[in-house]
Parts: C-alpha cells; sequence; structure tokens
C-alpha cells in the first residue's frame, strides 16, 4: 500500500527518466499496487513525487492516482500494453 500525499498541480505526467520507475512499470503484475514517480507537466524539471499506481486485475489498463491540494482526487488511465511499450522506449540508458 502507498499512502496518498496531495499535490497542487493539476495535471501530472509518468516520470519515464527514470529508469526505476520504467522497470516497476513494466514488471507490474495484474493487481498490483506499485509506486510511480510522477511531475507536474508544466515544470518537467521539477522532482518527481511518488504516487499509486496499479495494474488492473485484467492486466489490460494501468491506473495512476493522485490526490490534489483541494482534495479532489485525480485518476489517469492507460492502456497497460502501450504504456510498457513507451517505459521501455523511453527508459534512460544504464
Amino acid at each position: 500500500m502507498f499512502r496518498m500525499i496531495t499535490f497542487d498541480s493539476l495535471v501530472y505526467a509518468i516520470d519515464f527518466r527514470d529508469s526505476a520507475n520504467c522497470l516497476r512499470i513494466e514488471s507490474a503484475k495484474p493487481g498490483e499496487e506499485i509506486q510511480v514517480l510522477v511531475y507536474p507537466e508544466h515544470e518537467p524539471l521539477a522532482d518527481s513525487i511518488g504516487v499509486k499506481g496499479m495494474r488492473s486485475q485484467d492486466g489490460a489498463l494501468f491506473i495512476v492516482e493522485i490526490i490534489t491540494a483541494d482534495g479532489k482526487q485525480q485518476s489517469f488511465e492507460w492502456e497497460y500494453p502501450l504504456l510498457k511499450l513507451v517505459s521501455q522506449l523511453l527508459q534512460p540508458l544504464s
């Protein structure tokens, strides 16, 4: 389980700059909850923050949940095969 943290920004992007983040996404099992690093979309050089990510039970979707400073929950969904491919392509070289 990952503690939900509140944030000020309205839109976040998955941080594909972090190779460990990419590997966690790529290896997530159906139904598994993992920590996902994101950053404010309008501040691409900002430090990453950890939020809850989960692969759906059937493995088809990946959902990221964020709670904003005003208490609103945001959820973003991606088709898992596409997200995994993007993660593999954008993963920094070790």
